[in-house]
């Protein structure tokens, strides 16, 4: 049995690394093609991304925060289901919506998307199960080699096309064996059996709650997004492919907090069922305090390194101003403790709230993007301030919506 720790540090070891394998592909883009052809790439990450998310209802999450029990045919079926529903369309768009959807980068990134989707959803059978070690070890490799045969592939042809398809290909293969490693039945507890209802009962009770479940997540996909949007509009595709490439940095950071939850989720439940939410919160608002305040170092030096590191990993044309910097540096250390208090809302199964304050958020990146824009900010760093005024609502607001129902008065960070 390997301990929390060990386990944390493979899975956010695992999500690094997977993260690392994607910038490397958008590295690649910008070596063999400079800007516009990582803003044509990021087009469609920004396009693809949501509609996975929005159709998906959070089984995973679900799966391993649902008070009621669904018997897992039923999240399976639910998961294909969906996932033919996204291809669907995302094959409209690319065929019928506007040229930056191009078709050669779009149908491989398109199968990514549902092998990851699929493997997203066994990937919960492991985290429920608490085989988080096994789990990081699947993240690892699959980064690893998709590294590594994208590398052979753009060495071999030279073509960044072709090394997208190789990627896809290890994707679906690293699919396979997180189905196969996931499917071995944990026993039925004499609890889970009694506490079965009919299946049309299971079916309404998970989408009841995938509904807003998937609305927030395919939300939060879009706060992500969003700032580039804002990027584009005031912006040309250069522009956006150089925000797009130094905003890896809150990528990386959203990777590490999602294995922050994928660890703390059971450990958070356990908490609730024993000692209540109150306890919870209180548990929440340390980490989120330690957290904050451990990363403040790490701000300063992006802020001092930051632009000239750009600069030298991508080129001259990639360069950055130390504001734009500061704003990603600052909306990468709200974004890691936020995942903390939304594993506490998880564990409330307060979906809707989380939601809404997903949608807040977009409409604070909106405005504050298009303020700055228009009062004379550059394209890029209207975006990145954007982002930062995102993420920043996003950590306040979820914190506050986990308030126990009966407490009245505002409790800040």
């Amino acid at each position: 049995m390997h301990s929390s720790r060990s386990s944390f540090a493979l899975v956010t070891s695992g999500n690094v690394a997977i993260a690392g394998a994607q910038w490397y592909l958008v590295w690649l883009f910008a070596q063999q093609s400079g800007p516009i052809a990582v803003g044509h790439y990021s087009t469609l990450i920004a396009m693809m991304t949501p509609v996975f998310i929005a159709t998906q209802l959070g089984l995973r999450n679900l799966f391993v925060t649902l008070q009621q029990t669904v018997r897992w045919r039923i999240y399976l079926g639910c998961r294909l289901s969906t996932v033919g529903l996204s291809v669907l369309i995302i094959t409209g768009l690319v065929i019928y919506g506007p040229a930056q959807f191009n078709s050669a980068l779009a149908f491989p990134l398109l199968m990514i998307k549902v092998s990851d989707s699929i493997g997203d959803l066994f990937y919960a059978r492991l985290q429920k199960t608490e085989r988080l070690f096994t789990f990081g070890l699947i993240l690892l490799g699959v980064a690893t080699v998709s590294a590594i045969t994208v590398t052979a592939v753009i060495l071999t042809t030279g073509s960044v096309v072709t090394a997208l398809w190789s990627a896809a290909v290890v994707s679906a293969a690293g699919t396979v064996v997180t189905i196969w490693v996931a499917s071995a039945k944990p026993p039925e507890t004499p609890e889970t059996i009694d506490s079965r209802t009919s299946v049309r009962e299971e079916i309404r009770a998970l989408i009841s709650a995938g509904v807003p479940m998937s609305l927030m997540q395919g939300v939060y996909s879009l706060l992500s997004y969003v700032p580039l949007a804002v990027v584009a509009w005031f912006g040309s595709p250069s522009d956006v492919g150089r925000y797009a490439s130094a905003a890896y940095l809150v990528v990386f950071a959203n990777l590490v907090g999602a294995s922050i939850e994928t660890v703390v989720l059971p450990a958070f439940r356990t908490i609730h069922d024993a000692d209540g939410s109150i306890v919870l919160r209180r548990r929440v608002k340390r980490l989120c305090t330690i957290a904050l305040t451990s990363l403040v170092p790490f701000v300063v030096l992006a802020l001092f390194i930051g632009p000239w590191l750009l600069s030298t990993i991508y080129g001259a044309d990639f360069v950055l101003s130390r504001e734009a910097v500061l704003f990603l540096a600052l909306a990468a250390l709200c974004t890691l403790p936020t995942y903390l208090a939304s594993a506490n809302l998880l564990v409330l199964n307060r979906y809707w709230a989380t939601f809404f304050v997903g949608a807040a958020a977009i409409g604070t990146v909106l405005a504050s993007g298009g303020i700055a824009g228009m009062a004379g900010m550059s394209a890029v760093e209207a975006g990145c301030l954007a982002v930062f005024v995102g993420s920043l609502t996003r950590l306040l607001g979820e914190f506050y919506c986990s308030r126990p129902r009966h407490e009245s008065s505002s409790v800040t960070l």
